[in-house]
């Protein structure tokens, strides 16, 4: 479905584009962390250790996410997007894979 998103695998080197691209988001960053494969363990210790600021949990949990600490979902903007599809709807998730970073004009079709 998210053709123009990338499938070149992030890392952590990442993480500051990928949270700009979620930030707005970041209400939902528990379902999206779940849709991501991270762990429930994980979600909750990010919860009790930042428990006013979604913002940061949603940072936090990227990082996890980012740093492969599951092996349900690769870390790519595709499967981002399949994520945010599932948890904000369509048309947020479209939105976002039209962005320039999300795009790789250069990998091949």
């Amino acid at each position: 479905v998210f053709i123009m998103a990338t499938s070149r695998l992030l890392g952590i080197n990442d993480l500051n584009d990928v949270f700009h691209e979620c930030k707005q988001f970041s209400a939902k960053w528990d379902m999206i962390g779940l849709n991501l494969g991270v762990a429930s363990t994980t979600i909750a210790i990010i919860n009790r250790d930042n428990p006013n600021s979604c913002e940061q949990c949603m940072y936090e949990m990227l990082a996890k996410w980012l740093q492969r600490e599951n092996e349900k979902c690769v870390p790519n903007w595709r499967s981002l997007c399949q994520s945010l599809c599932a948890v904000v709807g369509k048309s947020a998730a479209h939105q976002m894979a039209k962005n320039p970073c999300v795009t790789d004009d250069s990998e091949e079709k």
